[in-house]
């Protein structure tokens, strides 16, 4: 085939049909949601069908339909599981602030992972220099982050805590202990490990979510070292 006969198919109405199922099924390829995934990948698919009749491939067209009906299927059984996934109102709460990301019912997977818990005034929920056995989300109260019996932060409700051991599998940076009366969510750190290496779009949110805390907590401490007149020196090296 020389180059005019091959800019020619290529340029021509189904050879523009052709490229835009790739490109579609390309784009699918970079979504990081399995919702956007899959419907990129059907409109891809349907794109793909008109193809394959246009130049008479209906070998091609019968795969591309049984594509595209399980995607549809998997979309509607999906759509279904997120309909039928109710939240309480501090379920709701933990969900916008870890797992916005996230489908409904995986949000609930994650929540049925763990514990609601209370304690008073004075409890040790991490201990600094232990492995954290849980990640811990604050939903009312507040506790305090402290290291060698200083207190060096605060943690409110919508805060995460425990999540660098948890993540990391390092021991704890920090002792942990309820300023207040204080309700937690409490996830344990195996079986969230493993709920987040089985789905990819769960370790992202919780990733993200991470990073989002871990900006917080160092402005935060940022301005308490300010506050206090603490001055950081940044020593440069070089390699000679």
């Amino acid at each position: 085939m020389d180059l005019n006969s091959f800019l020619q198919s290529a340029l021509s109405v189904d050879g523009m049909v052709g490229h835009a199922s790739y490109l579609l099924l390309i784009l699918s390829m970079l979504m990081t949601r399995m919702m956007w995934l899959r419907a990129l990948a059907v409109a891809s698919g349907l794109l793909s069908i008109t193809y394959s009749v246009m130049i008479s491939d209906y070998v091609s067209a019968t795969w591309e339909i049984i594509f595209v009906a399980v995607n549809v299927g998997q979309l509607s059984l999906q759509a279904y599981r997120n309909r039928i996934t109710h939240f309480s109102a501090e379920e709701r709460r933990f969900r916008e602030a870890v797992l916005p990301l996230v489908e409904p019912a995986q949000a609930r997977r994650v929540l049925d992972l763990g514990q609601w818990c209370e304690a008073g005034a004075g409890e040790v929920l991490i201990r600094h220099g232990e492995q954290a056995s849980h990640m811990l989300f604050i939903a009312s109260g507040e506790v305090a982050v402290m290291v060698d019996e200083a207190v060096v932060g605060w943690c409110g409700a919508g805060a995460l805590s425990g999540e660098i051991s948890v993540l990391t599998d390092m021991p704890a940076t920090a002792t942990v202990i309820t300023a207040k009366p204080t309700r937690y969510l409490a996830l344990e750190r195996h079986a969230l490990r493993q709920l987040m290496a089985r789905e990819p779009e769960i370790e992202h949110a919780i990733d993200q979510c991470f990073r989002k805390d871990m900006r917080l907590k160092l402005a935060a401490a940022n301005q308490a070292m300010a506050e206090a007149g603490i001055r950081v020196e940044v020593i440069q090296t070089s390699l000679q």
